[in-house]
């Protein structure tokens, strides 16, 4: 008998209605049930999955850009057929063309890019905005690499931090499985929430419904951030405030308190933890020699960290007592504290202060790790093949990359950029350097369903379908469950409009390659759903496949449980890390000592005195659906301020003001809260960037401030940058 359950969450269809079970496919974090309801072929109105909570199979339900999706399927702006530029780039000027010609063009193009500067010439600028098995970025690089290759952005731009640290502290590269399930939530007496907000950022389908449950079970809930969060608001029994991009220089401090009151589990660290003691690393190297200030004379006191952080002293020490007397205590970290200058230290200060607790591996504990998907199903995704070209540029650094080229010490001089569901030119750093550097580019292909920021810039235009238009499966990725949906089509496609890999498909035969797609698209969701799904009839009919939980809810519980080594050097969690200490700069970014360390940001807070944190939307997954005005008004775009700083500016909330710094400017409306520490502002990440006369963005872009810089782990730094706020 099958161990997977076969659902179909959807209300049955009234007469002269068909409901079609689908998943956004969006990179947002969750992985809901969306229905569709259709009449006459269009949607007219969406449902999600409307059972009640259960633990053991909870609902998948959407959040409201799920059920936003009509508006975004049916908005005026859908890309309706080819287009080629007429206009300067970025003036939104094109003119409609056929799909042959549009074809044609994008084929000689690439022809000739290719004979004239070599494949390292083109840029893969393809990502998120539609993601699925088949359909996604994998059929944009299956194209490319067949063609010879392309140069690859290689960081995860949300989590290179936290990727960097699981694989150097833990010896794993699988970081979404480096976690513990939800389920395990409620096994923790206390959560420390750090920098982390599912009821903001949908980290997991219902992942805030667990941490609702934990609360009832018992656990306390503590969450440190410079803003009071969604998730704070209504789950925190506690709020911590933060100066953004000091996290570690936090969790330092909070490690020498627990070290200094013996509040540690030495036996846990002599069996399990590389590095924290003396004898197997270098004499006066190891982690407590330089907590307690034996390696440069500063013992990482509350009262040094605390004029660091902006969280008092006694705080700070009654933080860390609680959390190393709580048995068993979870650090539960997101990945915004990792997207700063060194955001890697954070990462690497969370893990050790776990390990040396002896946290990491137990029920109810947790290795610091975000994500908890250590059961997912097996459902591939469209092969790729290896890309020709090795040679990667950090993804931050993409505005330098086209600026600079070879010049800057870069592999390439980008001719050519390929870009489908792809919104870089909006979600990398420096917006308005990456618009200004475009002049050597020579040809740009926008694949997509808006003239997003991005496609405003492409000489060619390819209306695509969206998820709706088309069959496809998708699995989560957050840990918020084990289980695959079939995102069965709803209407024909729209317009002129057609899918990625069709598109691909004509182009590959325009450019002599061979056996780009060998299959039907429903033998090509057959395959990948092998052998995960043991019945895909009932799979494609029924719309979500529930899989069997792993053995384990917490990740490493066999390290520790059963004894079997870290992939690490060491066979240890490593708080020293041995790869780092004989390779300290790994990629030329800037060097990483061994153990967790502290660095002070050096921007300009002389000149421009308030910190920039770029939250998550609620209305939005990154720059989707960010121009929908009906979705908007969940979660307007403003500013957050302080009173303490608005009043020091003589700012009103509501008012329109100008946030500015060396890099750009933004104008949008303040928002005059306390849920923010004075000193800090946010702007939530995403909003299109759209530069007035002036090349100020009037749309409250916050890439419109942000710096075109790496971690030395290649992080993005979105949250380490500094700003000034007056009246527009």
């Amino acid at each position: 008998m099958s161990a997977t359950i076969y659902e179909a969450p959807r209300i049955a269809a009234k007469p002269g209605e068909t409901v079609v079970t689908s998943t956004c496919g969006h990179n947002c974090g969750g992985r809901c049930v969306v229905n569709a309801h259709v009449r006459d072929g269009k949607i007219v109105h969406i449902s999600t999955d409307q059972r009640r909570w259960n633990p053991d199979l909870p609902p998948l339900t959407a959040c409201a850009r799920g059920v936003g999706q009509i508006e975004r399927t049916y908005h005026p702006d859908r890309l309706q057929y080819p287009m080629r530029r007429t206009g300067p780039r970025g003036s939104g000027q094109f003119e409609r063309i056929s799909w042959d010609e549009a074809l044609d063009t994008v084929a000689r193009e690439m022809l000739r890019v290719r004979e004239r500067y070599g494949n390292g010439a083109i840029l893969d600028a393809s990502r998120t905005g539609s993601t699925s098995m088949l359909h996604g970025r994998p059929a944009a690089q299956r194209f490319l690499y067949m063609f010879g290759g392309c140069t690859d952005l290689w960081s995860n731009m949300s989590a290179e931090a936290e990727v960097f640290s699981v694989r150097i502290t833990y010896g794993t590269n699988d970081y979404k499985s480096a976690g513990r399930e939800p389920t395990d939530f409620a096994n923790s007496k206390l959560i420390l929430m750090w920098g982390w907000s599912p009821g903001d950022g949908t980290f997991g389908t219902g992942t805030m419904a667990y941490l609702r449950h934990a609360k009832k079970q018992g656990a306390r809930i503590i969450c440190i951030d410079p803003r009071q969060t969604a998730t704070s608001k209504a789950l925190a029994d506690e709020h911590v405030f933060i100066r953004p991009s000091t996290d570690a220089a936090a969790l330092i401090a909070m490690t020498h308190v627990i070290v200094s009151e013996n509040l540690h589990d030495q036996a846990y660290c002599d069996r399990f933890v590389h590095g924290f003691d003396e004898g197997a690393v270098p004499a006066g190297a190891s982690y407590r020699s330089y907590l307690m200030g034996l390696s440069d004379g500063q013992p990482k006191t509350p009262e040094w960290a605390a004029s660091i952080t902006g969280i008092p002293a006694e705080t700070i020490r009654r933080l860390a007592i609680e959390f190393a007397r709580a048995k068993p205590a979870a650090l539960q970290c997101g990945y915004a504290p990792g997207r700063t200058a060194y955001g890697e230290q954070f990462h690497r200060a969370a893990y050790a202060m776990a390990a040396i607790t002896g946290n990491v591996g137990i029920v109810g504990g947790s290795s610091g790790v975000s994500n908890g998907a250590t059961g997912r199903g097996q459902m591939k995704s469209l092969p790729t093949g290896g890309n020709p070209i090795t040679s990667k540029v950090a993804s931050p650094l993409l505005a330098d990359l086209l600026a600079r080229g070879k010049a800057g010490g870069y592999p390439a001089d980008i001719k050519m950029i390929y870009s489908a569901g792809g919104d870089l030119f909006n979600q990398c750093p420096n917006a308005a350097k990456m618009a200004a550097s475009l002049d050597g580019v020579e040809f740009i292909v926008g694949q997509d369903h808006f003239l997003t920021p991005t496609v405003r810039h492409a000489d060619i235009v390819l209306p695509a379908t969206t998820f709706w238009e088309r069959n496809d499966v998708h699995v989560p990725w957050a840990g918020a469950g084990h289980y695959a949906i079939y995102m069965k089509q709803a209407i024909a496609p729209m317009y002129e409009c057609r899918n990625d890999i069709d598109i691909f498909d004509e182009l590959s035969r325009r450019i002599g390659i061979n056996g780009y797609n060998t299959k039907t698209e429903a033998q090509w969701l057959r395959d990948l759903s092998t052998p995960a799904i043991d019945d895909f009839e009932s799979f494609s009919e029924q719309g979500v496949a529930r899989f069997p939980a792993p053995a384990d809810a917490v990740a490493f519980a066999n390290q520790i449980r059963d004894g079997v080594p870290f992939k690490t050097p060491s066979g240890k969690i490593e708080v020293y890390s041995e790869v780092l200490a004989s390779n300290p700069n790994p990629y030329g970014l800037g060097v990483i000592p061994p153990i967790p360390t502290w660095f002070a940001p050096t921007d300009d807070a002389q000149r421009f005195p308030l910190s920039l944190c770029t939250p998550k939307s609620r209305a939005r997954t990154h720059s989707i659906h960010g121009n929908q005005p009906h979705l908007s008004r969940v979660d307007p775009d403003t500013v957050w301020m302080h009173p303490m700083d608005a009043a020091a500016r003589g700012l009103a909330d509501g008012q329109p003001v100008k946030v500015f710094n060396d890099i750009g400017a933004t104008v949008l409306p303040v928002q005059v809260t306390d849920r923010i520490l004075p000193g800090v502002v946010s702007i939530k990440e995403g909003a299109w960037f759209a530069p007035g006369a002036d090349g100020a963005d009037r749309s409250g872009c916050a890439n419109a401030l942000t710096t075109d810089r790496a971690a030395p782990c290649g992080a993005t730094t979105y949250n380490t940058n500094q700003v000034e706020v007056v009246a527009a």
